[in-house]
């Protein structure tokens, strides 16, 4: 069963020499979900399944371990009728699909319709390098296809190396004496959770922002107003805190890595214990090498991905 990439375009197509129209019916986490009648042009039919796909997904932080991320189950057939909008007789059987659906995406100079190799891809993001940064004395994971199947390997306190289906990645360990590494977690263009720590230093900023009015404060029994009242009201006050990040010296390949967390949707920070939803703030990066700027490093701002006032209703 084909691994798809959900934040991509997925087409599924049926060409014949007679067809005017076809029905598409998607089944998706084993539910009938959605039933499109569309005719041909030229008696080819194209469906794209991959944004009404999308809409099941469900991020997962994954835990303290990173073992769980959400797949999307997809199934369908496709229905071809000799008539415009469904009418006619059918032609043949129909024409079935079944996938796995990864919250996953593709380059635009990839072209259409990838999937992720089924054997051996390596689906932890580290720039084709199979290098992963790890602070000194603390478990990690990565992910590899195994058959077809995302499978999470367990790299342990100690371990400078460990082996991914077929895949060996190396496991460089960092001190970071003066700073409390932050860790990042974010859903890598494979679809898998990833952390990522940032080692040098980082600083937490609050931006407010609010509404005001002007407001009558005049006691007309008095004739007379209370200074201490305010005459301009604030309302509708709230914040949300912002973190500014510095990673250590990276390898040049290691920029994919940046670019991957600028693209994600999802990302967390983990902060003294405490599991963070945020925003990647930073959109613009200038790309980094070795040749122009001798070392690597980057700042990264988040922002929470919520208020700091609760306000769910």
């Amino acid at each position: 069963m084909a691994n798809i990439l959900l934040r991509s375009p997925r087409f599924q197509t049926v060409t014949t020499a007679l067809h005017l129209s076809a029905k598409l019916e998607l089944t998706i986490d084993g539910a009938l979900r959605y039933t499109i009648l569309k005719n041909a042009t030229s008696n080819r039919t194209v469906f794209e399944i991959s944004s009404l796909a999308k809409d099941y997904y469900i991020p997962n932080y994954g835990g303290s371990t990173g073992s769980d991320f959400d797949t999307v189950a997809i199934s369908g057939s496709i229905t071809k009728y000799t008539g415009l909008n469904g009418t006619g007789s059918t032609i043949g059987s129909a024409t079935t699909f079944s996938y796995i659906g990864l919250y996953a995406y593709s380059e635009f100079r990839e072209g259409a319709n990838q999937e992720i190799d089924p054997d051996d891809a390596e689906l932890t993001n580290t720039g084709n390098t199979s290098k992963v940064y790890l602070p000194d004395n603390t478990a990690g994971f990565v992910y590899a296809m195994d058959s077809g199947t995302p499978t999470k390997y367990t790299v342990s306190t100690t371990a400078t190396s460990v082996n991914a289906s077929t895949i060996t990645y190396a496991i460089e360990r960092v001190c970071s004496a003066k700073y409390t590494p932050i860790k990042m977690r974010f859903i890598n263009k494979f679809g898998m959770p990833q952390d990522f720590y940032f080692f040098l230093k980082s600083a937490e900023s609050v931006n407010t922002k609010s509404e005001t009015f002007k407001r009558n404060i005049f006691n007309y029994s008095s004739s007379n107003y209370d200074v201490k009242s305010h005459q301009t009201k604030t309302f509708n006050k709230n914040g949300k805190k912002r973190l500014t990040l510095n990673t250590d010296y990276l390898i040049e390949d290691y920029n994919a890595v940046i670019e991957d967390i600028m693209l994600s949707d999802y990302v967390w920070i983990l902060k003294g214990n405490i599991v963070r939803p945020v925003t990647v703030v930073t959109s613009s990066l200038t790309k980094k090498t070795s040749l122009n700027d001798k070392l690597i490093q980057y700042t990264l701002e988040v922002e929470d991905a919520n208020d700091i006032i609760n306000n769910i209703v």
